[in-house]
């Protein structure tokens, strides 16, 4: 991939905020898990702060450094407890196995390690979307796998409007207020996404989760269909 495709995908308004917001819950975790990648968004959004990022795809990304192939859904190969945090963005919704790649997820991540997932809802026209999650599915996966949910912010705002967006930035761009315009964009959005009703028309959801003790949905399922 060109640099100067990077460029533009950088200075994208979508791409800046979720970079933006995957890095603040990241947090303070040092070595990070990329998984899916694709042109290296949150690669350089994470390694700019300093952080210390594996990335593994199942295609090859050949303009990312400390890359490793595999496929979320067969396992990951690396120890476990070794990561500080997971980051899987816009993954799931890809995998048959879903479930698989938030099991490995929790084997190599560490204890106190955080775990990081967006998900688009409702999405099914790509051909390479095979799961459609809805707001309560994908924490019910969550739990299934042995993860809750500790921050969560809803997609929406100023994002659905990134044509709007980057006009005003053209406007601002000679006053040099063209990243405080974008950040502005993102204080914004999230507030937006952390508030109870933003559920209702939102497009997708970021959520920081940590280790817990997984649900027996096979259970619950026995109890609630006994006869």
């Amino acid at each position: 991939m060109s640099e100067d495709r990077i460029i533009k995908l950088r200075n994208d308004i979508r791409e800046y905020e979720a970079a933006c917001l995957i890095a603040e819950l990241v947090g303070e975790a040092r070595v990070i898990l990329n998984v899916g990648p694709s042109w290296g968004r949150d690669f350089y959004a994470l390694t700019e702060r300093g952080k210390q990022v594996v990335n593994m795809d199942i295609a090859p990304q050949r303009h990312l450094l400390a890359m490793v192939r595999g496929d979320a859904s067969q396992g990951f190969p690396f120890p476990a407890r070794f990561f500080d945090a997971v980051v899987m963005p816009e993954v799931l919704e890809h995998l048959i196995g879903d479930w698989i790649a938030f099991e490995e997820a929790r084997r190599v991540l560490k204890d106190d390690g955080r775990l990081i997932v967006t998900v688009p809802f409702y999405n099914d026209q790509p051909p390479y979307h095979v799961r459609i999650h809805s707001p309560r599915t994908i924490f019910r996966l969550l739990a299934a796998s042995g993860f809750s949910a500790e921050r969560i912010i809803y997609r929406g705002g100023w994002i659905r409007f990134p044509r709007l967006v980057h006009a005003i930035r053209k406007i601002l761009a000679p006053l040099k207020l063209s990243k405080a315009w974008y950040r502005a964009v993102v204080a914004m959005d999230r507030w937006w996404g952390e508030q109870p009703w933003s559920q209702r028309w939102a497009k997708g959801v970021y959520i920081l989760a940590r280790k817990d003790k997984a649900l027996d949905w096979r259970h619950i399922n026995v109890e609630e269909f006994r006869h």
